[in-house]
């Protein structure tokens, strides 16, 4: 289980727990600032895979921390495409903050880099596929502004090979049209 403070309540997350029509199934990841839990909605859906990214707050923690969750919440809905996961919904702080996201299955860049050095062509095709999508996020008006491996993960094509570059983890990121919440 994880826990969250909210003013001076803590609210334990368990497995088979219920927030807002999503059922919590596993705890997939715990993080310094999130844990992910994979989810999946209580009136089915369409099947698509979730996530749920919840922060960590706890007592204490610096204002950043919750400041870098509100700009990943506000600035989520905003991008569309291959390039970033699908959102699809998200929880307020006065109850439980979440974003709801679609799952991208597999690893990050980071885990592949354990297998370093890594052939020439197949550098030279990451590294084409993350300035696509870091061109695409451009376009939308968003600077990532956290652009490291473990940020970076890839679709899978049809017959099993790496597709586009998908960028996560949008709590540094900066938006033209939005408010600098971070500044």
């Amino acid at each position: 289980p994880s826990e969250i403070r909210i003013g001076a309540i803590v609210r334990r997350l368990e497995a088979g727990q219920v927030i807002d029509g999503f059922r919590l199934e596993e705890r997939t990841h715990q993080g310094g600032m999130a844990n992910l839990w994979r989810v999946t909605r209580v009136d089915g859906g369409d099947g698509t895979p979730l996530m749920m990214k919840v922060p960590r707050i706890k007592g204490g923690d610096d204002p950043a921390t919750i400041v870098g969750f509100e700009v990943e919440q506000m600035i989520m809905p905003t991008l569309s495409g291959p390039h970033v996961p699908k959102f699809i919904a998200k929880g307020d702080f006065t109850r439980q903050p979440y974003i709801v996201m679609e799952h991208v299955p597999g690893q990050s860049l980071r885990a592949r880099f354990d297998a370093a050095p890594l052939p020439l062509d197949e550098v030279v095709q990451v590294g084409i596929k993350v300035a696509t999508a870091l061109h695409d996020l451009h376009r939308q008006h968003v600077v990532h502004l956290d652009v490291k491996p473990s940020n970076i993960m890839f679709r899978r094509n049809a017959d099993g090979s790496q597709g586009e570059a998908v960028l996560v983890d949008f709590g540094l990121s900066r938006h033209d049209h939005l408010p600098d919440l971070l500044d």
